[in-house]
This record gives structure tokens, C-alpha cells and sequence, in this order.
């Protein structure tokens, strides 16, 4: 076989009007292996284990925690550099009229500041929640687990109907407060000492 004949049929191929050029990307087998690895991490992180609850607790917050302090540092940077707002979010802004009206015009000194503090002050709660999950999460989780699947001991109280009837008038309830009182009889002698 001659090398013509080798290649021949990937310049058929190439010159194929009807099918796109075959281009080799490089790295195309990894895609595939990223995907894969991804979807397998991710199918685990699912699971409801408690480690994998806390290590997805722990990195959202890290998370969250660091955008929020690169955005007021990009807030602070506007401050000092107005010119450096991508046009991008001036026009992002147009399409929310409302949040354009509470924030400074575009441009000024203020309007970077005042956009970062506004976006921080909305995903400071959303902090606030992930902490007090990733606290709660791990050996406390554990612990609650445990006391909630523990056998509850129920102590039987049994309901004993009132020996007298409670009577709504008058005379029903001089009968009771007769009632109510000692069965023994009151002697004056034995309360004289």
C-alpha cells in the first residue's frame, strides 16, 4: 500500500461537502475525563453523609466569604479609580430601573462603593446562614442524630376522674369546698396547744 492510498480517504473526508472537517482539538480526551470526574464528584457530594454536608458547608461559605471580600475590595478600588467600571454593568443596570434609582449615577466616585455594599449587604445573610449550618454540621449533627434515634421512654399517667361533680352555682360549689377539704373532722381541741 502506497502512503497515497493511506491518506486518501482524510482528504475524501476533508473535502466531503456534506460533513463538517474533522479537527482533532487537542485535549479532547480529557474533556471527557474532566466531565466524567466531575459528574462522579459531584454524584458523591450528593450523598447525604455528614462529612460531605460539612466539607460542601465549609466551601460555600469559604467561598462566599471571599467574593464578598474581593467585591468590597473592587468596591473601595472604584472609589479611588471610577474610570476602571466596565461598561458592562452600566448597561446591566439599565435593564433594573429600580436598582439604578437607589444607586449613584454611573461614573461617579460613590457608584462602585454604594453597587458593592449594596450587593454585600443582600449575601451577608447567606453568610450568616451557611456559618450557622456549618457549625451545626459534623459531630453536632452526629450527636442530634443520635438523641433523635434513641427510643423515647413514655411514662403512662393514668387520668383519674374527679370524685365530685363541679357544680356551677352556689350550692355546687359549697359542696365541693366542703368536699375538697379534710374527711377527718375539725376539733378546736386538737388545734389549741
Amino acid at each position: 500500500m502506497s502512503r497515497a492510498c493511506l491518506f486518501s480517504h482524510k482528504a475524501e473526508r476533508q473535502t466531503d461537502p456534506t460533513r463538517p472537517p474533522n479537527k482533532r482539538r487537542e485535549g479532547a480526551m480529557y474533556e471527557h475525563i474532566l466531565a466524567w470526574a466531575g459528574f462522579a464528584i459531584l454524584l458523591f457530594l450528593c450523598l447525604p453523609f455528614a462529612g460531605t454536608r460539612k466539607l460542601i458547608l465549609e466551601l460555600s461559605a469559604g467561598l462566599l466569604r471571599l467574593s464578598l471580600l474581593a467585591l468590597l475590595a473592587a468596591g473601595a478600588l472604584l472609589w479611588f479609580r471610577p474610570e476602571l467600571l466596565p461598561a458592562e454593568v452600566a448597561t446591566a443596570l439599565d435593564y433594573e430601573p429600580g436598582i439604578r434609582d437607589l444607586l449613584p449615577p454611573p461614573g461617579t466616585q460613590t457608584f462602585g462603593l454604594a453597587l458593592a455594599c449594596l450587593v454585600a449587604g443582600v449575601l451577608v445573610p447567606v453568610l450568616a446562614v451557611l456559618d450557622v449550618t456549618r457549625k451545626l454540621a459534623g459531630r453536632r449533627l452526629r450527636r442530634l442524630h443520635r438523641v433523635a434515634d434513641e427510643k423515647v421512654v413514655t411514662a403512662h399517667v393514668e387520668e383519674r376522674s374527679l370524685p365530685y361533680r363541679l357544680g356551677s352555682d352556689r350550692r355546687g360549689a359549697a359542696e365541693t369546698m366542703s368536699r375538697a377539704g379534710s374527711s377527718r373532722p375539725f376539733r378546736v381541741a386538737d388545734h389549741l396547744s
